[in-house]
C-alpha cells in the first residue's frame, strides 16, 4: 500500500508539472491555443478614404422620356430625363440643375421651350451611381413656349410635331418626338 500512494503521488507531481509547463509555454507565446481552421483570406484593399472616381463622359448615357406620344395643345407634358451609368464600376456623376435641361424644339429645329428658360438655381446633385444605375429627374412642360432670355411672351404651343432632346453638361440624348394635338 506505501508503494502505492508513493506513485500516486509521483504521477500526480508529473502531471502538475506538465500542466504548468504547458500553461508557461502559452503565457509566453501571448495566445490561447486554437482549433486547426482554415488560413484566414486575404485581406483586401478598401480605400474608405477616397472618394468614388467621376463618371467619365463616355460611361454616361443620357435619355429623354415623354410619358406618351401624343398631347393635346394646352395641356401639361410630363417628361423625364434619365441618366445612366452604362459603366462598369461605381462613380459619381455632378447632375447640378444648371447641367441638365430638357429642350422642346419644331420640327424645323426652332426653340420652343427649355427647363432651364428663366431658371438660375444651381443645386448640388452628386449621387454615387453603381453600374446600370440610374437618375431620374422628372418636369412637367405647361404647353407655353419660353425664351433663355426670359422674354414676357409666352404663348400656348401650336398643334404640331415636336422633338425633345435632354443635355447633361455636354451629353445629349437622342431626340424622342411627340405630337401635340387639336
Amino acid at each position: 500500500m506505501y508503494w502505492r500512494r508513493r506513485v500516486v503521488a509521483i504521477a500526480a507531481v508529473l502531471l502538475a508539472v506538465a500542466l504548468v509547463a504547458w500553461g508557461a509555454v502559452v503565457l509566453a507565446s501571448g495566445s490561447t491555443p486554437q482549433p486547426q481552421a482554415a488560413p484566414p483570406a486575404p485581406p483586401v484593399a478598401i480605400a474608405a478614404d477616397e472618394p468614388p472616381p467621376q463618371c467619365p463622359d463616355e460611361a454616361v448615357r443620357v435619355v429623354a422620356e415623354v410619358a406618351r406620344p401624343e398631347f393635346r395643345a394646352g395641356d401639361k407634358v410630363p417628361m423625364s430625363i434619365v441618366i445612366t451609368n452604362a459603366g462598369d464600376r461605381p462613380c459619381v456623376r455632378d447632375t447640378n440643375r444648371m447641367l441638365r435641361e430638357l429642350t422642346v424644339t419644331s420640327q424645323a429645329g426652332k426653340h420652343v421651350w427649355s427647363s432651364n428658360d428663366c431658371y438660375a438655381e444651381s443645386t448640388n446633385e452628386r449621387p454615387l451611381l453603381q453600374p446600370g444605375q440610374s437618375v431620374r429627374n422628372d418636369v412637367e412642360w405647361s404647353g407655353l413656349t419660353s425664351t433663355p432670355d426670359c422674354g414676357p411672351e409666352q404663348t400656348k404651343a401650336t398643334e404640331g410635331l415636336y422633338r425633345l432632346v435632354a443635355r447633361l453638361a455636354s451629353l445629349n440624348s437622342a431626340p424622342v418626338e411627340f405630337r401635340l394635338t387639336p
